[in-house]
C-alpha cells in the first residue's frame, strides 16, 4: 500500500503532475458542485440536505477524476500512470482501507455500502484515460461508448446509492448520460479543439463534408459556420434527444427526492440545443450558455410535466 502511504502527506498528491490540485475536502463539495456544474446544482438544489451531500460527493470525486486529466501539464504516459495511482487509491477505500482522502474514504465507502459497484468508478476513470491520449471515435456507436464512460456511469451511480437497481430505469440512466454528454460534445467543439479533442464521430464528420481542418480554420478565422456543419449538429443532437426522450420514460420509477433534479436537469441540459442554434450554430468560437430566466422557465416546465405523470399514474 505504498500509494495509500504516499497519499497521507500534506501535499502534492501527485508528485511530478504539475498543474493537479488536491481533492477537495468535505466542507467544500457542495461549493465545487455550484462553481463547476451550474445546470447540475441548480436541480440539485431540489434534493434534501442529507441527499444532496451524498450527490455532492460522488459529483466531487467524479469531477476531480477529470480535472486529473484537463488541468495536470504532463506527459500522456505520466497521466496515465497518475490514473492508474488514482484507480488502485479509489478501489482500496472502497475495499475498506484508510486513505486519508476525504474525497475516498467517504464516497467510496458510501458507494460500497449500499452496494453500488466499483464498475463505475472504473468505467469513468477508462474514459479519462481515452481523453488522456486524445482518443477519436469512428462512429456515434463507439463515441457513446465514451459517453457512457465519462457521464452516464454517474448517473448509474447515483440511481443505485439511492436504492434503484432494476435493469429498466438504469438503462434509460444510461441514456440520458449519453444524451448529455452528446449535448457537451456539440456545445464544446471548440474548446475541445483548443486541448487537441476532436469528439465529432469520423462517420459523421465524412458524411456532411466537415474536415479537421475546416474546423481548425473556423476555430482560428471569422468565417460563416458552413450549412455542411449545422446539419452535422442538428444530427447529434438529433441522437441527444433520442436519449432524453428514452429516458424521460423511467423519471418516475426514481425515489420522489431525487425524481425533480433529474427531470430538471434532463430539461434545462436539453435546452442547451436551443442556446447553440441561437449561436448561429457556431460552437467552434462561442460557448453556448442557457440564460438564467430560460434556465428557470424549463425547470418549471419540467416540473409541471413531472406532476402531471405523477397524478395520471396515481
Amino acid at each position: 500500500m505504498t500509494a495509500i502511504a504516499n497519499a497521507r502527506q500534506s501535499a502534492p498528491l501527485f508528485p511530478g503532475v504539475p498543474g493537479v490540485p488536491r481533492p477537495p475536502r468535505q466542507v467544500a463539495w457542495e461549493d465545487y458542485l455550484s462553481r463547476h456544474g451550474r445546470s447540475f446544482w441548480m436541480a440539485a438544489r431540489l434534493i434534501p440536505p442529507a441527499q444532496r451531500a451524498t450527490l455532492a460527493g460522488v459529483y466531487a470525486w467524479c469531477r476531480y477524476t477529470d480535472d486529473l486529466v484537463d488541468h495536470a501539464t504532463c506527459p500522456p504516459d505520466l497521466l496515465l500512470r497518475t490514473l492508474d495511482v488514482w484507480e488502485a487509491l479509489s478501489r482500496a477505500a472502497y475495499e475498506g482501507h484508510e486513505t486519508g482522502i476525504e474525497l475516498l474514504d467517504v464516497v467510496m465507502r458510501e458507494m460500497a455500502c449500499r452496494a453500488v459497484p466499483f464498475t463505475y468508478a472504473q468505467d469513468l476513470i477508462r474514459g479519462m484515460r481515452a481523453d488522456a491520449v486524445g482518443a477519436r471515435f469512428d462512429t456515434l456507436e463507439r463515441l457513446s461508448g465514451y459517453c457512457h464512460d465519462v457521464a452516464s456511469v454517474v448517473g448509474l451511480w447515483l440511481t443505485e446509492l439511492f436504492g434503484v437497481h432494476d435493469r429498466w430505469t438504469l438503462d434509460r440512466a444510461a441514456r440520458l448520460g449519453v444524451a448529455m454528454q452528446l449535448t457537451n460534445i456539440a456545445r464544446d467543439v471548440g474548446e475541445d479543439w483548443d486541448r487537441g479533442r476532436l469528439y465529432l464521430p469520423q462517420a459523421m464528420l465524412d458524411r456532411h463534408g466537415v474536415t479537421e481542418q475546416m474546423i481548425g480554420a473556423l476555430r482560428h478565422g471569422v468565417e460563416p459556420i458552413p450549412e455542411r456543419y449545422v446539419a452535422l449538429l442538428e444530427e447529434l443532437m438529433s441522437a441527444a434527444d433520442a436519449g432524453y426522450a428514452d429516458a424521460a420514460e423511467a423519471i418516475g420509477n426514481l425515489p420522489p427526492f431525487f425524481r425533480s433534479s433529474v427531470a430538471v436537469a434532463s430539461r434545462v441540459y436539453r435546452g442547451i440545443h436551443d442556446a447553440i442554434r441561437a449561436n448561429g450554430y457556431d460552437s467552434i468560437r462561442r460557448r453556448a450558455v442557457v440564460p438564467d430566466v430560460t434556465r428557470a422557465t424549463l425547470a418549471r416546465a419540467a416540473l409541471a410535466t413531472l406532476g402531471g405523470q405523477d397524478a395520471a399514474q396515481g
